[in-house]
């Protein structure tokens, strides 16, 4: 009777130890398998967040190419295309640009040759002619052209201030939605010409302002100057404090190139960084970068 005992109780031992072993085996499959889905993104386990889309932007005076330290005649188109490409921009915003011009080159399309060497899209627009060829704006992009003009710019009657433009171009910036980006060189002589080259640039942009626009601009003027009043009610800068100084390059002393936006372009977008880029070489200008990210 006691051996019968001591039989049934190895038994049950047995039987105990085998039912943990199960048990934990199955408890260590189950466990794999949540690991495995978790790693594949299944279940119920939240992916990445989506970073925020954001857009870099570039204004820069370019001075035809032709670094100040080299004299007139010297064409450095590289340069350029090196200080782009090392922000890695978006959209640029160029003034002082020559085409086939004798002083640059006659075989020279700066506006092109920048779109090869940073690969992307550009759009010229004159301004007046020059050394035998053209002089103006352009507006290099990475997105696709939808649309491309310009507008000159007058300076006012009984001055002997150069006629400017505006170049405008439409990109697409979200699937299903498109903003504008510009370039434009105001005057440097004569405030006069000064108010009548805004005024009839604003006059221009009126049409396009219930959309995007994100204007970049030699102003030949300070953030102090009075004639800010009338332009700051359809832009105003990305300058987060005080706007960094831009020209001229070698010892910088005053503010005259900006990056801007319109009402449209505030509600969609909020800046996130803006600044110079301290290239002394290449320009008599720094560049301005602004980084702009879409509102959640």
């Amino acid at each position: 009777m006691v051996k019968l005992k001591k039989i049934t109780s190895k038994v049950t031992s047995l039987v105990i130890l085998m039912f943990t072993l199960a048990c934990n085996s199955s408890d260590h499959v189950v466990g794999n398998e949540k690991d495995k889905e978790q790693e594949q993104g299944g279940g119920k386990e939240e992916g990445p967040k989506e970073e925020a889309k954001v857009l870099t932007l570039m204004s820069y005076n370019i001075h035809i190419a032709n670094p100040p330290s080299k004299g007139e005649g010297f064409v450095d188109i590289d340069a350029i295309a090196a200080v782009i490409n090392a922000e890695n921009p978006d959209v640029v915003l160029l003034q002082e640009v020559d085409r086939f011009t004798d002083r640059s080159g006659k075989t020279l399309d700066q506006a092109l040759t920048l779109g090869a060497k940073t690969n992307m899209n550009y759009y010229f627009a004159k301004a007046l002619n020059r050394s035998n060829g053209e002089y103006g704006v352009a507006v290099l992009t990475k997105k696709e052209h939808k649309l491309s003009v310009k507008h000159s710019l007058p300076g006012a009657e009984g001055t002997k201030s150069e006629l400017r433009t505006i170049g405008l171009v439409e990109i697409e910036f979200e699937e299903g939605q498109s903003m504008y980006v510009a370039s434009t060189h105001i005057d440097h002589l004569e405030d006069r010409s000064k108010q009548v080259q805004i005024r009839e640039m604003m006059n221009f942009l009126t049409p396009y302002n219930s959309k995007p626009i994100i204007l970049g601009a030699d102003l030949n003027m300070p953030p102090t100057h009075e004639l800010w009043n009338s332009l700051s009610t359809m832009f105003q800068t990305g300058c987060m404090g005080t706007c960094p100084l831009t020209a001229p390059a070698k010892k910088p002393r005053t503010t005259i190139d900006y990056l801007m936006m319109n009402e449209k372009a505030r509600e969609i977008f909020s800046v996130t960084d803006y600044y110079t880029v301290k290239d002394d070489y290449a320009s008599d200008h720094f560049p301005v970068v602004m980084k702009v990210e879409m509102k959640k």
